[in-house]
């Protein structure tokens, strides 16, 4: 790996790092210093991405050519990282790492995924293969009426590309949630499976069925890219990456990775418009390329239209779908692929950082343009920052009214749910049949039980069944205290699991806090600044919102409630108390014990209606308390917002001279370090 002192993009990264800090501390932001710090994280960006090669092979079936390519380049051991077949073409990176180990490993899988618009390039190219041109740029609904009229009189060729365009469609109805997502985690035998051949089906004495074009709607954000998910999103991956560890002596790329980008193959009856698209954009990013065993025609003809690749050598002339190649055309590609592949690599990559550098410094050129030409006089705009406050304040005033318009239906209305997914009468319920079941009576009832018939104690092992209501009424007072804790223990698990649900909704609002407001808790100080930014977090984090208050608008039953509502008549005694009469049978203990949990469960479902309205009431004060508390003035946001309302922004034009001084900083930066590079190349050539 070169050195930090010598490689190219390194130092173009390093400019463009001072470079943008510099424009930071002579600019206020706003949409000049977004705009330089955006074109900087694309120097950035550039100058670290990994070397890239892209492996490209063509042939006449749907075997993957690279499959037995891996193990002897890699190593002993090596998985095979690609699969056997695969008749939907797609991107696979391997991406290298240089590790102090024997053997090759996968260390993880993930998937990209095209966004609309590269999907919308896809349509077009099916359908500019179709043969029908005018309609490359039709939405779905004109591409897939237009596809129903094609099928009926389509060859085997034509039917092919409409079963995929109708693939692509039901792909990104499934995928509406990972378009444009980059590095979403899989399992290398999941995208494996998941690679089977789209069958066009047949129908006996007549045409084909249409493919079958609707979906049932997109999966959730967070699906696990399971097979059977992944064989429905496939035709929209873009990209799937493997990392691999490899042992640092048989690679030795020290910390730069090394990515071999293994392409679709290029088989005749396999070339689709999306395929073919994917190839394009491979290609157009790396720096060399690697033409596999076998024909080589088309490859020639694909990596001729990109004149800064550099085209390597493959292992030998055996076909690599017929086994694995001996270990020294593989040592000759890995010698191959360290030495020119990986030497155009960095060759791109400077010039790649470079261009970005230059658009850098044309940003900063045109931000000198537009700074001249506002009128000296004018009123600055409010900085970014204080702006992107005040939105902020104003989208949580709005989810604070959602909150409060909510917490009725979510606490104790129709929609009120217990994380389990349990309503809170049916948790009371629960509570109080468990805790009524384990009053001691029973157990002494049920063991005196002989032929279903509670029968006397014996004086030994049995003790003798109760005969008196009194000793369940002491057991039922006892219980009824208990009644204030379960009711609460239930509406607090009510409250967070509305809190859970609501609280998706506020982490944008809470990570926009995290990242713009509490920095600028350093920039200034005052009890004001706290308080405000004390009232934000609790209002984009409502963990304190389960407790709302304290739990005192359940009170125990009294003594009369107590005795009203006790089932059984306390100067009667027990129906099994007769040794001989007719309620011995264990059926009568199951209807009093029935009585008496439905006894306590009313009081319970009572004590939990007056919880949930206290709790209710208390919760929308709280809120709106916290609502009224918002920063809301100018004075307040820009105090928040860390702008110090005392100093004058300096003119627009002093901000261009400021900005013109640091393009020629970078100018005598660059001049000094190409002197002595010429410096060190002398010497090393005397």
């Amino acid at each position: 790996m070169p050195t930090h002192r010598t490689d190219p993009a390194v130092r173009t990264r390093e400019r463009a790092e001072r470079l943008l800090a510099a424009v930071t501390a002579a600019l206020p932001g706003g949409p000049h210093a977004d705009a330089a710090r955006a074109a900087s994280e694309r120097v950035v960006r550039v100058a670290q991405a990994p070397v890239s090669v892209a492996l490209l092979a063509e042939g006449d079936d749907d075997h993957v050519v690279s499959h037995h390519l891996w193990p002897p380049l890699l190593g002993g051991g090596a998985p095979a990282l690609t699969p056997r077949r695969s008749t939907l073409g797609y991107v696979t990176a391997v991406r290298l790492r240089a590790v102090a180990r024997e053997r090759a490993a996968v260390r993880a899988v993930s998937v990209s995924f095209l966004d609309r618009a590269g999907i919308a390039r896809c349509r077009s190219r099916l359908l500019d293969r179709l043969g029908d041109g005018p309609a490359s740029a039709a939405d779905w609904p004109q591409a897939l009426a237009q596809a129903r009229r094609l099928w009926p009189a389509a060859d085997a060729r034509c039917r092919a590309g409409l079963t995929e365009l109708v693939a692509l469609h039901r792909a990104e109805v499934f995928a509406e949630h990972l378009l444009g997502v980059e590095g979403v985690p899989a399992r290398l035998d999941a995208v494996h499976q998941a690679t089977m051949p789209f069958h066009v089906g047949g129908a006996a004495g007549g045409v084909a069925p249409f493919p079958d074009a609707t979906a049932p709607g997109p999966y959730e954000p967070g699906t696990e890219l399971t097979e059977s998910v992944l064989h429905r999103v496939f035709p929209v991956v873009r990209r799937v990456t493997v990392e691999v560890d490899v042992p640092h002596d048989r690679w030795p790329l020290a910390d730069e990775p090394l990515d071999l980008i293994d392409l679709p193959v290029l088989a005749p009856h396999l070339r689709t418009g999306r395929a073919d698209l994917l190839i394009e954009d491979e290609l157009g990013a790396a720096s060399a390329a690697v033409l596999l065993p076998g024909a080589r025609g088309d490859a020639e003809r694909a990596v001729r239209a990109y004149p800064q690749l550099t085209v390597l050598t493959g292992p030998g002339s055996a076909a690599l779908r017929a086994g694995a190649p001996a270990p020294a055309p593989a040592d000759d590609l890995r010698a191959a692929l360290l030495g020119a592949g990986r030497d155009a690599g960095r060759a791109a990559r400077a010039t790649r950082a470079h261009a970005a550098h230059l658009d850098l410094r044309r940003v900063l050129r045109a931000t000198v343009a537009a700074l001249d030409e506002e009128p000296p006089a004018a009123p600055p705009p409010p900085p970014a920052a204080q702006e992107r406050l005040r939105d902020l304040v104003g989208r949580i005033g709005t989810e604070l009214t959602a909150l409060i318009d909510d917490v009725g239906r979510g606490v104790a209305g129709p929609e009120a749910r217990l994380d389990g997914g349990m309503t809170p009468q049916d948790a009371v319920t629960q509570r109080v049949v468990a805790r009524v079941h384990a009053w001691p009576q029973w157990a002494v009832l049920f063991a005196a039980v002989a032929e279903q018939h509670v029968q006397p104690g014996d004086g030994f092992d049995r003790e003798d069944p109760p005969a008196r209501p009194d000793v369940f009424e002491a057991t039922f007072r006892a219980t009824l205290r208990e009644l204030p804790s379960v009711v609460g223990e239930v509406v607090d698990a009510t409250v967070a699991a509305w809190r859970q649900r609501r609280s998706p909704r506020l982490g944008p609002l809470k990570a926009v806090l995290l990242d713009d407001v509490e920095p600028a808790r350093e920039r200034g100080d005052g009890d004001g600044r706290d308080a405000a930014l004390t009232t934000l977090r609790r209002a984009v984090q409502l963990d304190w919102l389960t407790h709302a208050g304290p739990a005192d608008g359940a009170s125990p039953a009294d003594a009369d409630a107590a005795r009203q509502a006790f089932p059984l008549a306390p100067d009667r005694p027990l129906p099994w108390h007769d040794p001989h009469g007719p309620g011995r049978h264990q059926a009568t203990v199951m209807r009093v014990r029935r009585e008496l949990v439905e006894a306590v469960r009313r009081l319970a479902v009572e004590g939990l209606a007056v919880e949930q309205a206290r709790r209710v009431d208390a919760i929308r004060h709280a809120l709106r308390e916290l609502r009224a508390a918002l920063p809301r003035t100018d004075a307040e946001i820009r105090a928040l917002a860390g702008v110090d309302p005392g100093v004058e922004p300096d003119p627009p034009q002093v901000l261009a001279r400021r900005v013109e001084a640091l393009l020629e900083e970078d100018d005598l930066s660059s001049r000094a370090e190409e002197d002595n590079r010429m410096s060190r190349t002398a010497e090393e050539g005397r």
